[in-house]
C-alpha cells in the first residue's frame, strides 16, 4: 500500500513536470512565431529570395556547433541546468541581433535568419526529452497530442501578435518580444525539473572523441533511431522544397517587407490553429487505435499527393496550401507519432541520439539540400517553380519505404537489445553512467 502511494505521488509529479516544460515550450514556441515571420521578412528586405538556399546551407554547420555545445554542456551541469543556459543564451543573442539590424550591421539579417532557423530546434528537443523521460508509451500515445496543443497555443498567439503588430512596431522590435519570451521560459523549467526530482540528474557516461558527442553508435546499431534519422531525413528535404518555392511566389506577390510579415504572421498563426485542431481532435483516435507504422507510412503518401496539384498548377495559392498542409501534419500527427519512439530509449538516446537526429540533421538536412538547389542555380540559372514540387513527390516515395518494418514502442525488436548492450558496454568502458533524465 505504501508502495502505491509513493508511486502516485511519483506519478503525479513527474506530470507536473511535464506541464511546466510544456509550458515553457509554448513561451519559446510563441516567442519562436515572431521571430520567424520577421527574420524571414527582414532577409528578404536586405537580400532576394534566390540567396534564401545560402543562408539555409549554413545552418548545419550552426546546428553542429549548437548540437557539440550542448552535449558538452549537457554532461558538465546536467539537462535542467543546459535547458537554463540554451533559452537564456538564445534570448540574448536575439537581442544583440535586433540591435545589430536597426544599427545596419552588415550580415546581421543573414546571421538571424540562420540564427532562427537553429535556436528553436534546440530548445524544443530539450523539452521533448525531458517529456519523454518520464511518460511511458502508452501516456506518450494519451497525451502527446494534447502536450503539442498546448504548446501550439503559444505559437497561435505569436502568429497572432506579429501579424497585428508588425506594421505599427516594426519587425525588429518583434525579434526584441520574442527574445522576452525566451529568457521568460527559464523559470517554468527551474521548477518542472525540481518538482520532477530530475534537477541533478546528469550524463555521466564520458566521451572519448567526437562522435560520442552525437550518439553515433546508437544510430549505427539502434534500429528505431536509424529509421527515425531517415523520416526526418525526407521530411526536411521535402520541407525545404516546398518553402523556397512559397517563399519564391510570396516574393513576387507582396514585394513589401512589413505587409509581408504581417501575412506571414497570419499564415503561420492559420498553420498552428489548425495542428491544434488535428491534435487535439485526430492525433489522440490515430495513436489509440492505429499502429505508428501505418501512420508514418500515411504521412509522405499525403505529402506527395498534395505535391502533384503543385506540379500541375504552381501557382502561390497551391503551393501555399501544399507548404501548409506539410506544416500541419508536421506539428501534429507526425511530431506526435515520432516522440513515442523515443520513451523507451535510454538516457543517452533520448538526449544525444534525439539531438542529433532532430536536431542536427533535421536542420542539416535542411542545409544541404538547399546547397545543392543553390549549386543547381548557379549551374542551371533561376530553377523552374514547377521543379520544387516534383522532387517532393519522389522524395516521399522513398520516405514511405523507410517506414516499412517500423518497430512499435510496446513491442521493441531486438534492435532495442542492441541499444541496451552498446549502453552497458559503454558504462563498463568509461565508468558508468544510467538512464536518468
Amino acid at each position: 500500500m505504501h508502495s502505491n502511494r509513493e508511486a502516485d505521488r511519483s506519478s503525479q509529479s513527474s506530470l507536473r513536470g511535464v506541464a511546466l516544460i510544456t509550458g515553457a515550450a509554448t513561451l519559446a514556441l510563441s516567442g519562436y512565431e515572431m521571430i520567424r515571420s520577421a527574420a524571414a521578412s527582414v532577409f528578404l528586405a536586405h537580400y532576394p529570395a534566390s540567396r534564401l538556399p545560402e543562408a539555409l546551407v549554413m545552418v548545419p554547420i550552426a546546428m553542429f556547433v549548437l548540437t557539440w555545445l550542448f552535449s558538452i554542456v549537457l554532461r558538465r551541469i546536467g539537462p535542467g541546468a543546459t535547458f537554463m543556459v540554451t533559452l537564456m543564451g538564445s534570448g540574448l543573442i536575439m537581442s544583440l541581433t535586433a540591435w545589430g539590424i536597426r544599427r545596419g550591421v552588415p550580415g546581421t539579417p543573414f546571421f538571424m535568419y540562420i540564427f532562427a532557423q537553429a535556436y528553436i530546434v534546440i530548445i524544443v528537443e530539450q523539452a521533448w526529452a525531458f517529456i519523454n523521460s518520464r511518460l511511458k508509451p502508452a501516456q506518450g500515445k494519451r497525451w502527446n497530442g494534447m502536450i503539442i496543443a498546448v504548446s501550439t497555443l503559444g505559437s497561435i498567439a505569436g502568429g497572432i501578435v506579429t501579424g497585428r503588430l508588425s506594421v505599427s512596431a516594426g519587425s525588429e522590435r518583434m525579434i526584441v518580444i520574442a527574445a522576452a519570451l525566451t529568457i521568460i521560459a527559464v523559470f517554468p523549467v527551474q521548477r518542472g525539473f525540481r518538482l520532477s526530482g530530475t534537477k541533478h540528474v546528469r550524463d555521466e557516461r564520458k566521451t572519448a572523441g567526437l562522435g560520442d558527442h552525437f550518439a553515433w553508435d546508437l544510430l549505427r546499431n539502434n534500429a528505431t533511431i536509424r529509421r527515425l534519422a531517415l523520416m526526418v531525413t525526407a521530411q526536411q528535404s521535402v520541407s525545404v522544397l516546398l518553402d523556397i518555392a512559397f517563399h519564391r511566389a510570396l516574393q513576387s506577390a507582396m514585394p513589401l517587407q512589413d505587409p509581408r510579415t504581417a501575412f506571414l504572421g497570419y499564415f503561420w498563426a492559420g498553420v498552428n490553429l489548425f495542428s491544434l485542431v488535428l491534435q487535439l481532435g485526430l492525433c489522440p483516435f490515430l495513436l489509440s487505435r492505429v499502429s505508428l507504422r501505418r501512420i508514418h507510412g500515411a504521412v509522405p503518401i499525403l505529402y506527395g499527393a498534395a505535391a502533384l496539384a503543385a506540379v500541375a498548377f504552381p501557382l502561390l495559392p497551391v503551393l501555399g496550401f501544399a507548404f501548409f498542409l506539410s506544416k500541419t501534419v508536421d506539428y501534429s500527427v507526425f511530431r506526435a507519432a515520432k516522440e513515442v519512439l523515443y520513451i523507451p530509449l535510454s538516457f543517452t538516446g533520448r538526449y544525444r541520439a534525439k539531438m542529433t537526429v532532430d536536431a542536427l540533421i533535421y536542420r542539416s538536412t535542411k542545409g544541404v539540400m538547399s546547397g545543392l538547389l543553390s549549386l543547381a542555380g548557379r549551374v542551371a540559372g533561376v530553377l523552374p517553380l514547377r521543379l520544387y514540387p516534383i522532387l517532393v513527390v519522389l522524395l516521399c516515395g522513398g520516405w514511405n519505404r523507410a517506414t516499412r518494418d517500423l518497430p512499435e514502442p510496446d513491442h521493441p525488436p531486438g534492435s532495442e537489445r542492441i541499444d541496451h548492450k552498446i549502453q552497458e558496454h559503454q558504462n563498463g568502458r568509461h565508468g558508468g553512467g544510467g538512464r536518468g533524465g
